[in-house]
C-alpha cells in the first residue's frame, strides 16, 4: 500500500560545503538539498536549518584550503579539550573531531552536545513536499543541518542521520535522509469460518467476505531508534467499522519471541489499542520486525457494495519524537484496508419474459452448504444468527420475480427450485452463480460481474421422462389398454370353451 508519516524523526548531519568564491571559474555560494526515499516518513512541512561550524581559509594562491571554528563554536570546541595527537591547534584539532563522527548514534549524541552553541542559522528552507528540500545561498563552509520539524521546536531535540562532504569541484550536497522511525502497514490475510491470529508472509489491501465470516488482520511494524530515551511511547490503535466484531484474540510478536502478555491491549466498541511497553522495546534491536494480528466476524451490519467506502478498517500507530521531553509524541497517517460484500440479483421470468412470483429457491455455496437469510424490506440478506438449514436458506421471487440477496464474498453459488411458480415446470438443474469482483491499486472496487441471472420456467405438460404430469397420463393410458386386453382375452377364452 502506499502510507506515509506526517513527521519524521530530527535529524542533523555535518556538511562540508566549498565554493568557488576565492577560486575562479566556481560559483561564489553552495547548497544542501535534502532528499527522503523513505516511503514511511515525510519530510513536507518541516523546516531544516544550516549552522557554520568552520569557516574556510585558503592559502596566498588559493589552491590549498584550511577550517577554522566559526566564532559560535569557539567555546564548545575549548571546553572539549582535545587531544594534541588530533591537530597542531584547536581549529585543526576540531576539524578531526568533527569530521570523523560517524554513525547515527554518534551523529545524535554531537548534535544535541552542540545544540546550545549554534547561534543563528546560516539558512533554511521549509519543505513543501514530502521528499525534497534544498538550503541555498550558503558561502563556503562545514555546516550542521538540524530538521527543526513542523512547528517551532522547544529544545533540542534534533538527531543525527548523516554526514557529508564536498570539493571545490562540487559546492553542492546532497543528503538523502536515513531517519529510522516506526511504520505501520495494515494487511487482511485470510477470510474464513473460524477466527486466527496466524501471522502469514503476504496478504491484500481489499478482499470479500460474506456475513459471519471471519477475517483476519496483521500490522507490521519496527523497532523504534530508542538512543537516549529512558522511556517511550508505542501505542497502535485500530478502529473497526461497525461492520465488524473483534474476535478479541489479538497477538503481539517482536522478532520469534511472542509478547502478547507483556503488552496491554484495550477493546473498546469498534477500537483496539495496543500497547507494547519500553521495557520490552528497548531488549530489541532496532528495526526488529513488531507483528501484530487478530481477526474479527463481519456482521449483519456491513455494508453491501456499491458502497462506495466499502467497510473501511484503519490502523495508526502514536509514538515518541522528542528524547528530551516525553510528552512530544506523533501519529502515523492511517494505514487503511477494506472489506466488501455483494449482492445475488435474480430475475424469475417464462419463455414470454414476464414476471414469475412464487418460485422457491434454496442457497448453497460451493461446499455445498446452507447460506441462512433474512427478508427485510423486499431484500434477502445472509443472516449472522440463524442456523444453516434448507428453511432458513429457502428465497422465493416477489410480485416483479426479483430476488435479491445480499452479504455475500466473492464465488459460486448455487440456487436450486424446490417450487416452480403455479403451472409452471419445476427446473431440472441448479442455477449457477459466480461473484467476481476487480479492484485497483488503493484497494477500491472497481466492477462486479457475474452477481446477475435471469431465470425461465416454462409453462405445459412435461415429457414423459421429466417425471410431471405427462408421465401420469401415458402411465394411465397404458393400463388402460391392458386392462382392455385382458378383458377381450378372457371374453375369448370362455367363447372357446363353451
Amino acid at each position: 500500500m502506499k502510507k506515509t508519516a506526517r513527521i519524521l524523526l530530527t535529524v542533523v548531519l555535518a556538511v562540508l560545503v566549498l565554493t568557488a568564491m576565492a577560486v575562479p571559474g566556481f560559483a561564489a555560494t553552495g547548497s544542501i538539498t535534502i532528499t527522503n526515499s523513505n516511503d514511511a516518513v515525510s519530510m513536507n512541512g518541516h523546516t531544516y536549518k544550516a549552522y557554520k561550524i568552520f569557516d574556510v581559509t585558503y592559502n596566498a594562491d588559493k589552491s590549498v584550503y584550511d577550517y577554522k571554528i566559526a566564532p559560535a563554536f569557539v567555546d564548545y570546541f575549548e571546553d572539549l579539550n582535545l587531544a594534541a595527537s588530533l591537530g597542531e591547534d584547536l581549529d585543526a584539532r576540531a576539524y578531526s573531531y568533527v569530521s570523523s563522527i560517524s554513525g547515527d548514534a554518534a551523529l545524535q549524541a554531537f548534535a544535541k552536545d552542540i545544540y546550545g552553541h549554534k547561534g543563528a542559522a546560516a539558512g533554511s528552507v521549509t519543505a513543501d513536499n514530502a521528499n525534497n528540500a534544498v538550503i541555498s545561498g550558503l558561502e563556503t563552509g562545514y555546516y550542521l543541518v538540524y530538521d527543526e520539524g513542523n512547528a517551532a521546536p522547544g529544545n533540542n531535540a534534533e538527531k543525527a542521520i548523516a554526514n557529508i562532504a564536498l570539493t571545490t569541484t562540487d559546492p553542492d550536497a546532497t543528503i538523502v535522509l536515513k531517519a529510522s522511525v516506526p511504520t505501520i502497514d495494515k494487511k487482511i490475510t485470510g477470510v474464513s469460518d473460524a477466527a486466527s491470529n496466524a501471522a502469514s508472509a503476504t496478504g491484500e489491501d481489499a478482499v470479500s467476505a460474506t456475513i459471519n465470516q471471519h477475517v483476519s488482520f496483521q500490522i507490521d511494524s519496527i523497532v523504534p531508534d530508542l538512543t537516549g530515551y529512558t522511556n517511550y511511547t508505542y501505542k497502535v490503535s485500530d478502529t473497526m467499522s461497525d461492520a465488524l466484531i473483534p474476535d478479541q484474540n489479538a497477538k503481539v510478536t517482536i522478532g520469534t519471541d511472542n509478547v502478547t502478555a507483556s503488552s496491554t491491549i484495550v477493546y473498546s466498541g469498534q477500537t483496539m489499542t495496543i500497547t507494547v511497553p519500553f521495557s520490552v522495546l528497548k531488549t530489541y534491536a532496532k528495526d526488529t520486525p513488531i507483528t501484530i494480528t487478530y481477526s474479527a466476524r463481519v456482521s449483519a451490519d456491513a455494508n453491501i457494495y456499491p458502497d462506495a467506502t466499502g467497510n473501511s478498517n484503519q490502523a495508526e500507530l502514536e509514538y515518541s519524537n522528542n528524547v528530551d521531553d516525553l510528552t512530544i509524541k506523533e501519529t502515523t497517517p492511517p494505514s487503511e484496508v477494506k472489506i466488501y460484500l455483494f449482492t445475488i440479483d435474480v430475475t424469475k421470468v417464462n419463455d414470454k419474459n414476464e414476471k414469475l412470483a412464487g418460485a422457491k429457491f434454496v442457497l448453497k455455496d460451493s461446499s455445498n452448504n446452507y447460506i441462512p437469510v433474512v427478508l427485510s424490506s423486499g431484500r434477502y440478506k445472509v443472516s449472522d444468527t440463524l442456523a444453516a438449514t434448507e428453511a432458513n436458506a429457502t428465497v422465493i421471487s416477489d410480485a416483479n420475480g426479483k430476488i435479491y440477496i445480499d452479504g455475500l464474498a466473492e464465488g459460486t453459488y448455487t440456487l436450486t427450485e424446490t417450487e416452480a411458480p403455479a403451472t409452471y415446470n419445476l427446473l431440472k438443474d441448479p442455477v449457477t452463480v459466480t461473484i467476481a469482483a476487480t479492484y485497483d491499486a488503493d484497494g477500491n472496487c472497481t466492477a462486479v460481474t457475474g452477481n446477475t441471472k435471469t431465470v425461465v420456467n416454462k409453462a405445459g405438460g412435461l415429457l414423459p421422462s421429466t417425471g410431471g404430469m405427462g408421465t401420469i397420463i401415458f402411465v394411465v393410458s397404458g393400463i388402460v389398454v391392458m386392462l382392455a386386453a385382458v378383458v377381450v382375452l378372457a371374453a375369448k377364452r370362455r367363447k372357446e370353451t363353451a
